[in-house]
């Protein structure tokens, strides 16, 4: 454990410039969010809101700037006594956390423009804080799975760079393409449909002017698995494919 932990400490340190320096701008986001019109209007919560929203980059660019610093010393990641899978897991919890710390940021931001802004009922009070949860579930849950993706595309491209040269980015555009398309043709069906949408778990905005927002377990369930899928099928290719 104690191993582990010196490596969770060092994704720390291999990213931390990354973090900070998010800190910093999304302090500078809330000064133009205070410099938007006033009153009780929702203009100052556009650049809060986009920079929430956005956040479903900010793993992926941690763990690109963590995998391309070992990507320099590869030799020494590869030979290290621990699997793929425990060095893959300390920079995914890694950028979890600095992803969460930065959205905990952006909603303090946001929870003090609306209490200096707006006196909610205790209803609309609910509604917005349901609906904030939500959108930062969402965004932590496509975080992770675009940054899987980044490892996926990672450890195929040092499998594959000393084995078919320059073709490699050939087969890392098709291995985006081809998933994607046979994941679209597989949504449009009724299989999809009936493996997919089981577990009704509508959400309801009352005091929004919206309608209720379907969704399903089944289909949270079928994207958590691509992602354990996906992330075991990288860690296999780091350990048995990649060479230094």
């Amino acid at each position: 454990m104690a191993s582990w932990t010196a490596f969770f400490k060092k994704d720390f340190r291999l990213t931390r410039t990354f973090f900070f320096v998010g800190l910093v701008i999304n302090l500078l986001i809330l000064l133009v969010a205070l410099l938007v019109a006033g009153g009780e209007t929702l203009y100052p919560f556009i650049p809060l809101l986009a920079a929430i929203v956005l956040h479903v980059l900010y793993l992926p660019i941690l763990l690109l700037i963590s995998l391309k610093t070992e990507a320099g010393q590869l030799h020494l990641w590869l030979h290290n006594p621990r699997s793929a899978v425990s060095l893959l897991i300390s920079k995914i919890l890694n950028g979890i956390v600095m992803t969460v710390g930065s959205l905990v940021v952006l909603y303090a931001m946001a929870g003090m423009l609306i209490i200096s802004r707006f006196r909610l009922i205790e209803a609309h009070w609910t509604d917005t804080w349901r609906a904030g949860l939500l959108i930062f579930i969402h965004v932590i849950m496509l975080s992770v799975m675009i940054g899987v993706w980044v490892i996926f595309l990672w450890s195929l491209y040092h499998a594959l760079k000393y084995r078919i040269g320059r073709l490699t980015w050939l087969a890392l555009i098709g291995a985006v393409i081809l998933p994607a398309w046979i994941g679209a043709l597989f949504d449009s069906t009724n299989v999809y449909k009936h493996l997919m949408q089981w577990g009704s778990l509508e959400m309801n905005f009352p005091t929004f002017a919206i309608d209720p927002i379907p969704a399903y377990a089944g289909e949270y369930l079928y994207h958590f698995i691509i992602i354990i899928g996906l992330f075991y099928l990288s860690a296999w290719i780091i350990d048995k494919k990649v060479e230094v």
